[in-house]
Order: C-alpha cells, then structure tokens, then sequence
C-alpha cells in the first residue's frame, strides 16, 4: 500500500501565519502616533528656534548703541505663534561675561522663547545668546 503526500498548508499553518502577521501588523501600527507626537515637538521647537533667531537679528540690526539694557517680555505673538512667549534680556557685561551696571563695550544679548506643552519632559523653552561690541 502506497501513501500519498498531499501539498499545500493545513489550516493550524494557515492560522498561525496570520496570527503572526496580524501581531506584526499591530506592533507596526503603534509606531505612527508616536511618530506624529515626535514630530510636532520637533515642529514647535523649530519654530521657537526662529523665534528667537528672529529677534536676535532684530536687536543686531539695530547695532550696539540703540540696543538697550533691560528685560523685554512679549507674552502674546501674533499668529500663528499665539502660544509663545519671548523674553530679551540685553545687559552690560565685562571681559570674564560677568553682569556688571557701567558700559565696558559688551553686552549680552540673551533672547528666551517659551511655550506651553502638555508632554511631561519636554523641554518648554529655547534660548539663544550672543554678544555684541562697541565698535
């Protein structure tokens, strides 16, 4: 008496395949919202840092004398930046950037953008700092 192999897959085979793809297939599909959340943190972030760039060549333009000492708070941008806040600090400092209140021909120039999030551990504000001479 002969045996005869039949080729194909049973149905356990079938079964499991697809278990497995379906798992893969969920495992795949929880990667795209945290994808979407990474990128918008880094959307915000790119528009803070030109935020600041922005008024940090504000203050260049308008060269060393006209920039003034003191703390410059804008708590509401125009849109679409509603929900940034940028503070400029401008004060004199010395040799060793120490703070000091006589104009020794430098000054900071310190410009801090600030946004609300509600991911916890995410950095909430970018600051850009630069020096500028008295020519």
């Amino acid at each position: 008496m002969t045996t005869q192999r039949k080729s194909g897959f049973t149905l356990i085979e079938i079964l499991l395949t697809i278990t497995f793809l379906f798992i893969g297939l969920l495992a795949l599909l929880q990667i795209f919202p945290l994808a979407f959340g990474l990128e918008r943190i880094n959307q915000i972030r790119t528009q803070a840092v030109l935020l600041a760039q922005e008024k940090m060549e504000t203050v260049n333009s308008q060269g060393y004398q006209a920039a003034l000492t003191g703390d410059v708070f804008e708590p509401n941008l125009p849109s679409p930046f509603e929900f940034f806040s940028r503070r400029t600090i401008i004060s004199y400092v010395d040799g060793n950037l120490e703070e000091v209140l006589a104009d020794l021909g430098l000054k900071k120039v310190e410009v801090v953008v600030s946004w609300q999030s509600t991911l916890p551990l995410v950095p909430k504000e970018f600051r850009i700092i630069s020096l500028m001479v008295a020519k």
